[in-house]
């Protein structure tokens, strides 16, 4: 569908979001550093009674803009296009910047799949996806191809576990090694923040995989960057989360104690900064969790990986928003939210939370 009939709509995403800051100044989490991806992606999501979605594709060079509605989730930048799961259909999906919506042409879930996961890798060169299917026992298929879907190989066949499954979390750097983890199936659905049980390595030529160091840990949040892991574990006295630091390449572990804050049992989203010197995550205060009256307080960390320490960066918030990227100059991160739209910024000199759109920002494409 086309996007002009919301006229206006490019005017409005420009003044509150800083296109400018987007297009140049947002550090590459999701695309290669020598490429500039034209179009940026924004999501409104729930139009109607149906649930109906818009994803809009803005290139911020020629002004030109598309928007196309769909019923989906998990929307994912990747190369030209974006995917996502469309629940009813029970297919995955790929919308593109000329408007069009098609299926994916090798990415789907098969009759006993009762589960697809796929990650892209950071330079969008790669895909890995995971078919979970089976009743008493689980059995995961993890395949990895090119982008474009040639030099498929399927790496590992994992099962029947009692309701355990795998999914892929991150490449290596070198891409030889993919990281995935074995976590309880469905759990993950009612988590405010993704977590974590038994983090592991694949070796992508042998099909070999070993587990990471200090797996299987709690059901904790974590974080990659290339082959740097942040794992957060629930302190010895109990009383906050403690954060190891992993060189995987190395092998070297070293633990920044956590901060004690009260009632504070949840934490995850561990975004790491591409130049490897500091990170942020999410701790959580949730009440009445899984009812209508639930109420998540968040305060934001900021983690110094040269120091190795810890520190709030906010005040204590009551919206609920997840770190998405970093800017370019490390000097503030980019957040979104699962629950509502809009795209939101923290600066790490004044800690303030700032809505800056209306429409949340899923990355670039193209």
């Amino acid at each position: 569908m086309r996007s002009d009939r919301w006229p206006g709509f490019a005017a409005w995403l420009r003044a509150g979001l800083l296109l400018a800051l987007l297009a140049g100044r947002v550090a590459a989490q999701d695309a290669p550093p020598v490429a500039i991806r034209p179009w940026q992606v924004f999501l409104q999501r729930d139009l109607d009674d149906l649930g109906t979605d818009r994803l809009t594709f803005l290139n911020p060079f020629t002004d030109e803009e598309t928007a196309v509605e769909v019923n989906g989730e998990r929307y994912t930048p990747a190369g030209d296009g974006v995917l996502f799961f469309d629940p009813a259909a029970n297919r995955v999906m790929v919308a593109a910047p000329d408007a069009t919506v098609t299926e994916h042409p090798f990415i789907q879930p098969g009759n006993d799949t009762r589960r697809v996961d796929w990650l892209v890798s950071p330079d969008h060169s790669l895909l890995a996806w995971t078919l979970t299917g089976g009743d008493t026992g689980l059995t995961t298929i993890t395949t990895v191809a090119n982008l474009n879907g040639t030099n498929p190989r399927q790496v590992l066949v994992d099962g029947p576990r009692e309701g355990i499954r795998a999914l892929p979390v991150a490449f290596s750097a070198d891409q030889s090694r993919l990281y995935m983890d074995f976590q309880p199936d469905g759990i993950a659905d009612y988590t405010p923040y993704p977590q974590f049980a038994g983090l592991f390595a694949l070796d992508l030529d042998s099909g070999q995989w070993e587990r990471l160091p200090g797996e299987p840990g709690c059901f904790c949040g974590a974080g990659f960057y290339n082959d740097l892991l942040l794992r957060l574990a629930v302190s010895p006295d109990l009383s906050g989360f403690d954060l190891r630091l992993v060189n995987l390449d190395g092998g070297v572990t070293q633990t920044i104690p956590g901060l004690r804050l009260r009632n504070y049992t949840q934490a995850g989203d561990v975004l790491i900064a591409p130049d490897g010197t500091r990170a942020v995550y999410a701790l959580a205060q949730v009440r009445d969790f899984g009812r209508p009256s639930q109420a998540i307080q968040t305060v934001f960390v900021l983690v110094d990986l040269q120091t190795l320490t810890q520190t709030a960066l906010t005040e204590p918030i009551i919206t609920f928003v997840e770190p998405l990227a970093w800017t370019e100059d490390h000097s503030a991160v980019l957040l979104t939210s699962r629950q509502r739209d809009g795209t939101w910024k923290i600066s790490l000199g004044d800690g303030l939370l700032v809505k800056i759109a209306e429409a949340t920002y899923l990355g670039t494409v193209g």
